[in-house]
């Protein structure tokens, strides 16, 4: 009986381009994450903008890249090109740091801030379906699963990179910006280097692909069945945010170690990514998933239902977990469903769908916690965790695909 290990992968020859594509992911969202964090803080602490300004900013921006995802995901169909929508992105994310740096208005950092989440949002589609394209078959989920591995311990580690240049440089925002465009540089090299583009018999034929809106009919029936599962799923995950909140306003825990929130789930969600789906490649997806459910459910239970602090580490823990198989799976299964020259469209979809849904969450999250608690918040996350379980286990048999694996 062949040993499955966390390493096993390099006996399976995945594909050159699926690790350039890991380790650039890996470096962007280093790079991305400080920002992330970073510019809030210099808003509020240096040019003194309100954090409800703030709040706005960052839903206009998220709004727009998340929109931006479908379309970008369209033209990569019509022009069967995945890299070069791929690099465009990469390239906006490099530049927006160095603006960041150099930006000391209040306009100035929103462009900047504009041009960061726009560059992601065109690369993010392509990407998914460049990386479909390039699976083998039999390995399609452990390739999602290490890519979505090496994007998490680049998140985990832009949090560390930036507590360290903060600590070294005595709060020098500036210095940090522009430190973050450094790996998002090395990040566009690889990837203009390493990833290679399979090209299609059409695409060789320089045969471009009409855009239809009967292309969503084509998605097929199965992605719009996994698509409304997902609403219901997304509906009972809200920002991570309000995990902080309930930790450090509930049960004491220190601002100062706020992050240890965040940086524990992306751990957790690290080291389960690639596990999940290389099983996913010897088991029905669809088995993997549920199980997936059942933690969100049980992350929900434990925040919803704490007495203590140990009782949110413990669904902090739980969050990670169902983060790190549930992502990759429903990108390895969304890549099954549908057609490869649609590829592009449907994770464009995805994300749009995804997007809508955890904002309306977080909304509602938000209402709950200001109106009886955030531990409230998460009894309902619990009541549409539930809600989504049900689903997947009544489509459960019209959403499995036998996997022709060895």
């Amino acid at each position: 009986m062949q040993k499955l290990s966390f390493f096993s992968f390099l006996k399976h020859s995945v594909p050159k381009t699926i690790w350039a594509i890991g380790i650039s992911s890996l470096l962007i969202n280093l790079a991305t994450s400080v920002v992330f964090s970073g510019s809030a803080l210099y808003l509020k602490t240096v040019l003194g903008v309100a954090v409800s300004t703030i709040g706005i900013i960052e839903a206009i921006v998220e709004g727009v890249a998340y929109s931006i995802r479908i379309f970008s995901g369209i033209i990569s169909d019509y022009f069967r090109k995945r890299k070069i929508l791929m690099i465009i992105g990469f390239i906006m994310l490099t530049i927006s740091k160095p603006l960041l740096a150099f930006s000391k208005t209040f306009m100035g950092i929103f462009v900047a801030r504009a041009i960061d989440r726009i560059g992601n949002g065109i690369q993010a589609s392509p990407r998914e379906a460049l990386i479909s394209d390039s699976s083998p078959k039999e390995i399609k989920g452990a390739c999602f699963g290490l890519r979505q591995s090496l994007a998490l311990i680049g998140s985990t580690l832009g949090g560390l990179f930036g507590i360290v240049v903060m600590f070294l440089s005595k709060n020098n925002f500036q210095l940090l910006f522009l430190l973050a465009g450094i790996p998002a540089l090395i990040a566009v090299v690889i990837l203009a280097i390493f990833v290679k583009e399979k090209q299609s018999e059409s695409h060789i034929k320089n045969n471009r692909r009409k855009i239809k809106f009967n292309d969503l009919i084509l998605l097929g029936w199965r992605f719009w069945i996994l698509m409304l599962v997902v609403i219901i799923f997304m509906l009972g995950r809200f920002s991570e945010v309000f995990i902080s909140l309930h930790a450090c306003g509930n049960f004491g825990l220190n601002l100062a170690y706020g992050t240890s929130i965040t940086m524990i789930f992306n751990l957790l969600s690290t080291i389960v990514a690639y596990p999940t789906g290389k099983l996913s490649d010897k088991i029905d997806r669809t088995t993997v998933l549920l199980i997936g459910f059942v933690f969100l459910f049980l992350a929900h239970i434990s925040m919803g239902f704490a007495t203590n602090l140990v009782s949110i580490f413990l669904g902090t823990v739980f969050w990670g977990i169902q983060r790190g198989m549930t992502d990759s799976l429903f990108s390895t299964l969304i890549s099954d469903y549908i057609p490869k020259e649609l590829r592009g469209t449907g994770f464009g979809v995805y994300y749009l769908i995804v997007s809508a849904s955890t904002a309306f969450a977080t909304i509602i999250a938000g209402i709950i916690s200001q109106k009886n608690g955030e531990g409230m918040a998460f009894i309902c996350g619990a009541v549409f965790s539930i809600i989504a379980i049900c689903l997947l286990i009544v489509f459960r048999k019209k959403l499995k695909i036998n996997l022709s694996v060895n």
